[in-house]
């Protein structure tokens, strides 16, 4: 429980995230909820963490909104409680998904052969993927 806490705790919230990409792309907040299709006060309330949940088709709205990059907006997408597109695609019990998963959270594998073991899934994907 410690290093989910731990792990939850590393994880910018989705209001810090908006915010972020929102100043990263120079948009006032007026501007980004005219683009999105929000209100402005919907883009506040979120960047100060006062919405609980936010449905994905306004995530995806602000991602584009934000023109933002697939690994941004997964993280977005993240922040704000929802699955990046390709693991909804994909689902979360694909055996090579889960499979990966366990060997990434196996405690009793030291650090240094799982951060080795994400250096090979990273050098593999580089094939279809360029990054």
């Amino acid at each position: 429980m410690r290093d989910e806490h731990n792990a939850l705790r590393a994880t910018p919230t989705f209001g810090a995230l908006l915010r972020r990409f929102r100043l990263r792309a120079g948009l006032s907040q007026n501007a980004l909820a005219k683009r999105g299709g929000l209100d402005a006060s919907a883009i506040n309330r979120l960047e100060r963490g006062e919405r609980a949940q936010t449905r994905r088709a306004a995530v995806e709205a602000l991602a584009g909104a934000l023109d933002l990059a697939p690994t941004a907006r997964d993280e977005l997408l993240a922040a704000g409680g929802h699955l990046p597109e390709s693991l909804l695609r994909l689902g979360l019990a694909d055996p090579t998904l889960l499979l990966a998963a366990d060997v990434l959270a196996d405690a009793e594998i030291p650090t240094d052969e799982r951060t080795e073991f994400r250096e090979l899934i990273r050098l593999a994907a580089r094939r279809w993927r360029r990054q």
